[in-house]
């Protein structure tokens, strides 16, 4: 009697164990649209990055994932709108890395802590800025630039997408290694500072390949320059800034996804595992590729860390500069 009792206790502790863990498998799913919020216009590579992702995420989760572009103030506007959202795992957002970095810096009182009011979900992608110049422009490297402005006392002027981004303070790094007579001019967007390369309005501008790449192979824009550590594949004859003589000069285009703090655990995990389905297929691997931009998903705790070294790293670089928001 005494076995047969204990039989029968232990199949019922198998039993419930097997259905709590049934309960503990089960993914979230989500019971009306999701909302991505992007910081910048339509038409970047945040907003590109971001309707990649909202598709096939959306199928997989059975719910429409609606692009929420939120442009302006360099992307405090929609990191605040995404601070505040109610954390209940509908709503997420594709920072830009250098300019969230930035404005930890350049915003003296950001309505959000840069570090501790997101939650981390993947890395997304990461794209090198290139210093182009006209065609016209009889400098053959960066050195033969600095150079021949010094030579001239000629003021250079280099256009960037806003005052923080990564192209600005690509820009703004350039200027301080140099010790060159250098003048930001900014843009509300990178098109609109590449036009003015292109009519020879400004002397240089540093953007991702993956903006300047068509214009390169075109040639109405000439590349001499990269802000990696090592060369682009797509465009291999471009030597990066360290070649050119300026040591740890490494400035990256990178974006992010990150969720309120407090967004459920379980509505974390899948956004993050199907996030990483779509950034880890080959053939979209491949065709980004092509245009310059590299796919590197990561855990949640890489993804802090390297928000944590762009704050660093933008701080040291803004302080030295003297930058100050517009």
């Amino acid at each position: 009697m005494q076995i047969r009792r204990a039989v029968r206790y232990f199949s019922c502790v198998l039993l419930c164990g097997i259905a709590c863990a049934g309960v503990l498998a089960q993914e979230w799913k989500p019971q009306r649209p999701l909302r991505l919020i992007v910081p910048f216009p339509p038409g970047g590579t945040a907003d590109l990055l971001a309707r990649l992702l909202a598709t096939p995420m959306g199928n997989a989760l059975g719910q429409q994932i609606v692009v929420d572009n939120r442009g302006g103030a360099g992307g405090v506007i929609s990191m605040d709108a995404l601070v505040h959202a109610p954390p209940d795992g509908y709503t997420f957002g594709i920072p830009s890395m250098s300019a969230h970095a930035a404005n930890a810096t350049l915003i003296a009182k950001l309505p959000y802590d840069s570090i501790k009011d997101f939650l981390p979900l993947t890395f997304v992608a990461q794209v090198a800025p290139v210093l182009v110049v006209h065609p016209s422009n009889p400098a053959t490297s960066v050195q033969d630039l600095i150079s021949r402005a010094k030579a001239a006392k000629k003021q250079l002027t280099f256009g960037s997408s806003g005052t923080g981004v990564s192209n600005h303070i690509a820009g703004e790094l350039l200027r301080l290694e140099s010790k060159a007579d250098m003048a930001h001019v900014p843009y509300k967007g990178g098109g609109a500072a590449m036009v003015d390369v292109m009519s020879g309005q400004i002397d240089m501008m540093f953007n991702p390949v993956s903006s300047v790449l068509p214009f390169i192979n075109s040639g109405r824009l000439r590349a001499i320059g990269i802000s990696d550590r090592k060369r682009s594949p797509v465009l291999p004859n471009v030597p990066t800034m360290e070649e050119s003589g300026f040591a740890n000069f490494y400035i990256l285009e990178s974006w992010g996804l990150v969720a309120p703090v407090g967004t459920p655990p379980d509505a974390a995990r899948r956004l993050r595992a199907e996030a990483v389905k779509v950034l880890s297929q080959p053939d979209i691997v491949e065709r980004y590729a092509a245009q310059g931009l590299t796919f590197a998903p990561s855990t949640p705790e890489r993804l802090r860390e390297i928000m944590v070294t762009e704050v660093t790293k933008y701080r040291d670089i803004i302080q030295r500069a003297g930058i100050k928001a517009n």
